[in-house]
């Protein structure tokens, strides 16, 4: 009775837990597997470096938003390293579950250097006030430069993942959760019903005994 009755809390315990679990991460990535990280730098040059852009084996999409007209380029580690030197930037150095946020430090003590217009970059591109590149993993390892014209900043930037299976992991979590949960309750109400069994046919037994 009493190994049901401790079986039956920690399987509802348990289940609880990962119910909150799955259930925490299935409403911040969907059902798609959607994972997207921010990060307000308040830097004219910020760079994802590879081990935040290949990370993972999916296309990540990156979006920057400033005032003006933003760039974004794409190449190798050591030419982005070569070429920003100690020019002062913001790096993205990974990522924040919890807060689904994009960790930052801040690099170099010179002026920022303009990467825009320098045969170094594998492929580039402007937009006015936001721009957007999606990085496909085909070139890995590379770094993504993002730049503010003079005199701006970029504002926020966002990284966005999808991964299907996240979506289903979530959701299966959250499922036998709730399944657990279940049975542990059933276990509970089960021993409780069977105390109360026994303890009615003992207080028959008496009743006979002393009459």
């Amino acid at each position: 009775m009493l190994i049901q009755r401790v079986a039956g809390v920690a399987l509802a315990l348990v289940g609880l837990v990962a119910a909150i679990v799955g259930g925490w991460f299935l409403a911040n990535l969907g059902t798609s597997g959607t994972a997207t990280f921010t990060a307000d730098p308040g830097q004219r040059v910020v760079v994802l470096g590879p081990d935040v852009l290949n990370r993972v084996d999916h296309p990540v999409t990156v979006t920057a938003t400033g005032k003006g007209e933003m760039w974004a380029g794409t190449s190798r580690p050591s030419d982005v390293e070569a070429l920003l030197g100690d020019g002062a930037r913001v790096q993205v150095t990974g990522v924040e579950v919890g807060d689904w946020a994009l960790t930052t430090t801040a690099v170099g003590k010179g002026d920022a250097v303009s990467p825009r217009g320098l045969d170094i970059w594998q492929e580039a591109a402007n937009g006015s006030g936001e721009i957007k590149r999606t990085v496909d993993q085909a070139d890995a390892p590379q770094s993504l430069v993002v730049a503010a014209p003079a005199g701006a900043e970029v504002d926020r930037v966002t990284m966005t993942v999808e991964d299907g299976s996240w979506g289903t992991k979530a959701l299966t979590t959250l499922v036998v959760g709730v399944v657990l949960v279940i049975a542990g309750l059933a276990l509970l109400v089960r021993s409780g019903t069977l105390a109360a069994i026994r303890a009615r046919s003992a207080r028959t037994t008496r009743e006979e005994g002393s009459s």
